[in-house]
């Protein structure tokens, strides 16, 4: 075995400068929840794919592509590999060829044992990397754990493994395409219980993150592995470094091995990925519609046949508790809470997210990133507009450049200047970008709720800097189950079924970025009550349709991408953005149970106060719009199936929103001046 190796190499042999320009393309995504009450087993996993088949042209487009780099190099040209990675202008080249590759199987040794058997898990894993790396030349490797190889499948056009038993020839997804011409190995693995994987998905716990962390230790030289023959093998190609990447789930894994400080994990990129999975199912005593812990692993498991359920009781039935267990300091959830852990992460994180992703909710990169933050991790995050999507579809061109430079750094130590550029990159308009160094940028402003303060004002509540009228004193609402968009949609109007409080019209932009604390003073009229709050954007605009498939929308053409051969083509349908023209827009999200966060839990005085959060976001306000807070009671589409029919009192005098502006207090009294 090669001894570890963490030292960077810098002097490298220099050929000539590959283009990376591609076809400026844009997003496509997960549909928003129906306003019906769905049944569980009809909702996705953490993952949504179309139902049709995208991109007309696709097959043609895959028989007819050659071997070609999309740089103009034809991996039948290169005869003669090198024996070491080749750099120009700060970038790998794709040198070695993509046909020839080294395609394996191996296995490794779990490092629990999930099912009832007790039998040490086995945790199959598919690897390729350049044929030359069998020789003289040591690579890194890029992981992309995930549940869904066998079923659902990978990316927009839903890419799967083929059954398990020996090297494959399609890896889904683009990564082997691009990245083993220019030096990497990739290596999908299949998570506990499913495909080639013994044991059984435990949604999150040691059987996903430990058994994972597992082929980290392989890679790095402390760890074992074994052929499909029994023969134990060595990672002796391997450079000792490795970096995680997937979206969703995937991407969760990725965060959740990097928690447990595994040495010779690089950096991870999570995409839409869940950094707490207490929030995936709960949110302030909630438990949002869809899957509980149990039925998820249920779904999975049962689609992919292998172990069945009933060899998993153990497991099960210590997800069952998830279904009930509201507390997120219980055992089953601070196991699985990765954003506690920040402390032991030594990769870097590159944070990838939707701000309207409602699937995997922003808190879970809110809270990562601030946890992060606090712990001096290096990192980098990107937020779009749309919903649950990856920056390959919404952003194709700049995210190939970035995740290049991004890989090559942190496992190949190339100092390209990719750790000197803003740490965040965040859309507003549609396609426009704007860079912070510093992120997130807000200082709360307090924002106080009032009554309109004449027959002239259109508003039902007002929010102030500045304490206003507040004759009368209060405000009621009767709890109802609600879709969204109906709550929210002409803040103007009176309705008994919720309250709305907005700002005077802007006089200049207000940026908001972080999250959001609104905190009541109420009564209510019940045993309990199901809330929620919107933060809304009251001002017509042209916006990312996030609920028509997470806001992109397939072209009839394709675009390829690295090297591919006929049975793994790297070709993919191009993308384009979705957009409507709306008066107002939902900027964030937050919901909770009344019992759940009142100060000392409901009392009998008939006042209490009510204190939870509106999710992180990062949103422009603009001139002529009001920004708007309206309260109503549970959302359809969202909370699981309950509702007290309250009757809730809001005293205005006490009841007040911490809004995260850029510039604070100041900032939003210029705009309201």
């Amino acid at each position: 075995m090669r001894s570890f190796r963490r030292a960077w190499r810098r002097s490298l042999v220099v050929v000539g400068a590959g283009a990376l320009a591609m076809a400026a393309v844009a997003v496509p995504g997960q549909a928003e929840p129906a306003d019906d009450d769905t049944a569980a087993d009809e909702w996705p996993a953490t993952d949504t794919f179309p139902d049709e088949d995208v991109a007309p042209d696709l097959a043609q487009k895959q028989e007819e592509r050659r071997s070609t780099d999309r740089d103009g190099q034809s991996s039948s040209t290169m005869e003669d590999e090198p024996d070491e990675i080749v750099v120009d202008d700060g970038v790998t080249q794709p040198v070695f060829d993509y046909a020839g590759a080294v395609r394996e199987a191996v296995r490794i040794p779990g490092a629990v044992g999930s099912g009832d058997d007790g039998e040490e898990d086995s945790i199959y894993v598919d690897i390729i990397r350049p044929a030359a790396s069998d020789g003289d030349l040591d690579v890194p490797t890029i992981i992309i754990p995930s549940p869904y190889y066998h079923a659902t499948g990978r990316g927009r056009t839903g890419e799967t493994k083929p059954e398990p038993g020996g090297p494959i020839e399609q890896f889904p997804l683009y990564y082997d395409n691009y990245f083993v011409p220019r030096g990497y190995a990739v290596a999908l693995l299949d998570l506990a219980g499913t495909r080639g994987s013994t044991g059984c998905l435990d949604i999150g716990g040691p059987a996903e993150i430990e058994n994972t962390a597992k082929l980290v230790e392989w890679l790095n030289g402390q760890g074992s592995a074994y052929d499909l023959d029994g023969n134990e093998i060595s990672a002796d190609w391997s450079n000792g470094l490795s970096a995680m990447v997937g979206k969703s789930w995937d991407g969760t894994v990725a965060n959740g091995v990097a928690a447990t400080g595994v040495e010779g994990l690089a950096t991870v990129v999570p995409i839409a990925a869940i950094s707490d999975w207490h929030q995936w199912f709960w949110h302030n005593g909630v438990h949002f519609w869809g899957h509980t812990a149990l039925s998820l692993a249920t779904v999975i498991q049962d689609i992919n046949e292998v172990p069945p359920v009933s060899e998993c009781t153990q497991v099960r039935d210590e997800l069952a508790r998830g279904g009930v267990t509201a507390d997120p300091a219980d055992e089953l959830w601070a196991e699985r809470d990765y954003v506690s852990a920040a402390g032991d992460v030594e990769a870097s994180v590159f944070v990838v997210h939707g701000k309207n992703d409602y699937n995997v909710k922003p808190n879970n990169y809110g809270e990562w990133w601030d946890a992060l933050a606090e712990h001096d991790v290096p990192r980098k995050i990107w937020l779009s507009q749309v919903a649950h999507e990856k920056a390959f579809d919404f952003r194709r061109d700049e995210w190939l450049d970035t995740i290049h430079r991004w890989f090559d750094h942190w496992l190949h130590g190339i100092e390209n200047g990719i750790m000197d550029e803003p740490v965040a990159d965040v859309e507003y308009d549609v396609g426009q970008w704007q860079t912070y160094d510093d992120w997130p940028g807000g200082t709360p402003a307090l924002l106080r709720l009032g009554q309109p303060e004449g027959p002239d004002d259109p508003r039902q509540g007002v929010l102030s800097v500045d304490r206003r009228n507040l004759v009368p004193r209060q405000q009621s609402f009767e709890e109802a189950r609600r879709p969204l968009d109906t709550v929210v949609e002409d803040g103007f109007a009176e309705d008994d079924e919720r309250v709305a409080f907005m700002t005077d019209e802007l006089t200049e932009p207000v940026r908001i970025s972080g999250s959001t604390e609104l905190s009541l003073r109420a009564a209510i009229d019940g045993d309990d009550a199901g809330l929620s709050a919107y933060l809304v954007d009251y001002g017509t605009a042209e916006r990312t349709d996030w609920t028509s498939d997470g806001g992109l929308r397939d072209l009839s053409t394709v675009s390829c991408f690295g090297q591919g051969t006929e049975a793994d083509t790297g070709c993919y349908p191009d993308v384009e953005r979705v957009t409507r023209t709306r008066p107002h827009e939902v900027v964030a999200r937050g919901w909770a149970r009344a019992s759940f966060v009142a100060d000392g839990g409901l009392s009998s005085r008939g006042s209490d106060r009510l204190t939870w959060d509106i999710m992180t976001d990062d949103y422009i306000f603009d001139a002529g719009h009001r920004i708007g807070i309206v309260i109503a009671g549970v959302d359809t589409s969202i909370h699981q199936r309950f509702d007290f029919g309250s009757s809730i009192d809001v005293n205005l005098n006490g009841s007040q929103v911490r809004l995260p502006v850029v510039g604070g207090t100041s900032a939003l009294r210029r705009a309201l001046d």
